[in-house]
Formats: C-alpha cells, structure tokens, sequence
C-alpha cells in the first residue's frame, strides 16, 4: 500500500521540527496529508497554506479514510489516534521509518551526531545547491537564509539531518553519511555508551560511498578503532597523519576562516562570518561533503562566507550599545562548554549572563554531575524549570540549582518566567551586558520578551 501515489497519510504531532519537514515533503509530492498537534506552532500556518488538513486535538475522530499514520516519538501508546488506527488496521510508521521510505530511492547525504547536526546540515545544503545542485533538504531547525526547516529541490539529491536520539538515522538509505561528533547523550533510550556507539557503528558500515566523521572527537575515535572499511573520510585539527582532510582556524574579530588540507594539498582559505571553534569543525564537515559530490573548491570558497547557522544557534536577537541578547539551542555540557568559550574568547568586558531551561528530566537526572560541572564556570546564572519535552517522570531543578549554588556560583533560580524577565530589566543599567538564553525548550520566548520590553 505505501507506493501508491494516492495514500491519504496523517501526522500525530505534526507541528514537530522532524515531522513537519516531512508532512511538507509529502505535501510538495502531492500527497493528500492531514495532521494534527495540540501545540501552536509557526509550521503549521505553513502546512496548511501547501494544503494540510489541520486538527488543533488528537481525537479518534481525526482517523478515517487515512492509507498510513506517521507519529512523533512524543506520542504515547494510548494516544486515541493510534488506537483508532490500529482497530481500523491503518499502518502505523515511526516518523523515522517513514522518513526513510518516502527517501529511499534518492540519493541522501545523511548528517548525525549529538552536536552541530543541523547546523552542519543547514550549511552542507546551503554550499551544494548555490553551486548548481538543486537538493532537496531536511533540517533539524530554521534554516535563516530558508526561513523553513524543509526545501523541496529540483533533483535527486537529498540532504538529511539524521536522528540518533532514538537510532532512526539507521533506517535512512545514506549515499554519504557525516557523523559531527558523539558524546554521552540520549542514554535514556541507549542506557550504555556501549549501545550508543554500536548505532553510529552501523549507521557507518551501511552507508554506500563515504562515511565523513570527526577524528578529533574522543568517542568517534574509540569508536573507529573497532571499525575496518574503506568508506572512512576523516578530517580534524589533530591527528594530521591520520586525517584525510585537516584544516587550521584563522581567527579574526568576525569570526574565523578556515585553511584546509587535503593530506598534503593546500585547497586554499575559506572564509566565513561565524563564531567558535565548533561552528570551523560544522563548516569543514560540510565542504568535505561538497567536494567528495565533485563539487570544486573555488566554488565553495565562493559561498562559504554565505553560511549561517540555522535559528537558535548562536542567534543574536538584539544588539545595541546597552545590550546583546544571543540565543542557543545547547542543552548537553558539553555544548554548553562550547558557547562559554565562545563567548569568553569574542565577548571580553562583558557583563555575561546566562539563562539556562534544562531540557528532559532524564538528561538532567543522568548527566546531573556533568552540567553542575560545567555551570560552575559561569558567573551569573538565572535558571528556569525544566523543560519536560514530554516526559511523565519528574524531577525538579532544585537539585541541580543547590548543587550549582554550593560552588559559590551567582545564580538565582526562577518559577515564573514573567518575574525573571522583571528581574533583567531591573538589573540593565551598564552598558556591555550580554545576556545568552540557553536550552532546547522555550527559553528563547524569555529573550524575546526582555527585546520587546526594552525597545
């Protein structure tokens, strides 16, 4: 029934970054889909402008004459949708799975890793299609020249954020695949290192053509000792002897460019306007990736100065001579790690304040010692709730909150939102005040209300 033209597909929880982006690629392929979330988000004024049937309830109501449901790892078992499609014997797809057929016969450039995924994304899709390589595009965020998570190209090429979280990156047929880095994360659903580097191990081994990783990351390289093919491409600052490709960062007060090196051949600077040393490792990954398409390095060199970051990466939402208000998307310490240098090295005599929403209960709860470690570098912190993401099992972020606090760290932890925003506002009255918004829930929203309130 899923090669036929006419399926009828329906979305539960189609407002979702992952399921949206897929919802419009059905869409554009003249798919008839309806969906339905009980959030408010910007994508779905969108999917209904391209012809979604939309319902602001899940209701079994909304599952009638559907050939295939696609659901959200948000939703839940009981959800009333799966269970009227199930007593209607509707086929039911994880959004991976279903990601992975509807892409099966293109060729996928798939991008994975615990951090820089979209942005390496964003940026790969950005370099191909300016250089005459109309792809088509899946990405985990807003892409900023896009102002969209999804572009519908003109030919076969595909490129895919892939989802390690859940280890539906391995259900993608990837042509090459990219894996930025790996770091301990989602051991919910993994439980040991161990089963988080087997994923990447077979989401390696089953790519087709090359697999580009990041031989500078400490568990990518544990990993690559287990691993013998021919498929590897491996880039870096270090470990020169070993790489295919390295590059050196040149600094400058913009940002930094980047020299890369083809083992002994010097391919020359690529400029760029971003800032951090992770963002040089994101843009490597995604030249590497035009030029093993044959893409040519004076062309790249031409439009790697045009590469953003996606939304809520490193995002400056306010700039003027009394404040900077830059919001992120990091939730893991070691991204957290990565701003806070980034911020030290390009934002000297500054007052930084950051404001920080955990994200999961589960990653706060297991990586509780790490993120202790990390926010006791910061100097001023206002910290929010956690943000559930829709998990049932509850903890607080007092322990975490206490934990900081007893390493004589500055922080204040907020309930109310709308107090915290009062607080800033009463504490702006020097100029150089940064303030960085930080995690993966609505903490942006905090950002964006001290902007209004100040301007």
């Amino acid at each position: 029934m899923r090669n036929k033209k006419n399926l009828k597909v329906h979305f539960i929880g189609i407002g979702g970054i992952g399921m949206s982006s897929l919802a419009l690629f059905l869409l554009k392929n003249n798919y008839q889909v309806s969906g339905s979330d009980i959030g408010n988000d910007p994508s779905i004024y969108k999917l209904k402008k391209n012809g979604c049937v939309f319902f602001n309830k899940h209701s079994n109501e909304n599952i009638t004459d559907q050939n295939l449901i696609i659901y959200s790892s948000a939703i839940k078992s009981n959800n009333p949708e799966i269970l009227q499609a199930k007593n209607k014997n509707i086929e039911i797809l994880k959004r991976g799975e279903a990601l992975g057929f509807f892409t099966k016969k293109m060729k996928n450039i798939t991008v994975s890793g615990c951090h820089g995924k979209s942005t390496t994304t964003s940026m790969t899709h950005l370099l191909v299609k300016n250089t005459g390589n109309d792809s088509t595009a899946f990405i985990g965020a807003l892409d900023r020249k896009l102002n969209s998570n999804f572009y519908s190209g003109g030919s076969n090429l595909c490129i895919i954020e892939g989802d390690e979280s859940d280890n539906s990156f391995n259900k993608i047929n990837s042509y090459i695949s990219v894996v930025t880095n790996i770091d301990n994360d989602h051991l919910d659903f993994y439980k040991t290192q161990k089963n988080l580097l087997e994923a990447f191990r077979t989401f390696i081994l089953k790519t087709k053509k090359k697999a580009i990783v990041n031989n500078d990351c400490k568990l990518t390289r544990k990993l690559l000792k287990s691993i013998k093919t021919n498929k590897l491409i491996k880039f870096g600052q270090f470990h020169i002897k070993e790489n295919d490709y390295s590059f050196e960062i040149i600094e400058n007060k913009s940002g930094f460019d980047i020299r890369l090196y083809k083992r002994e051949k010097d391919l020359g600077i690529f400029k760029s306007k971003l800032y951090g040393e992770y963002n040089a490792y994101n843009l490597v990954a995604s030249i590497i990736v035009a030029l093993e398409l044959g893409i040519n390095s004076s062309d790249l060199r031409a439009n790697t100065k045009k590469c953003l970051a996606p939304r809520r990466r490193f995002e400056t939402i306010l700039k003027n001579k009394e404040l900077t208000i830059i919001d992120d998307y990091a939730h893991h310490p070691a991204a957290i790690k990565a701003i806070r240098k980034t911020i030290e090295k390009n934002f000297e005599n500054q007052n930084i304040v950051l404001i920080f929403q955990p994200h999961r209960f589960s990653r706060t709860k297991i990586l509780l010692k790490d993120f202790v470690e990390e926010l006791s570098k910061w100097k001023k912190i206002y910290m929010v709730d956690i943000y559930s993401a829709f998990e049932r099992t509850k903890i607080d972020a007092d322990s975490l909150y206490k934990k900081i606090k007893l390493n004589k760290v500055d922080i204040t932890y907020f309930s109310n939102k709308n107090s915290l925003v009062k607080k800033i506002i009463s504490d702006i009255s020097k100029k150089n005040y940064t303030i960085i918004t930080m995690g993966a829930g609505d903490i942006r929203n905090v950002g964006l209300a001290i902007k209004k309130q100040t301007q």
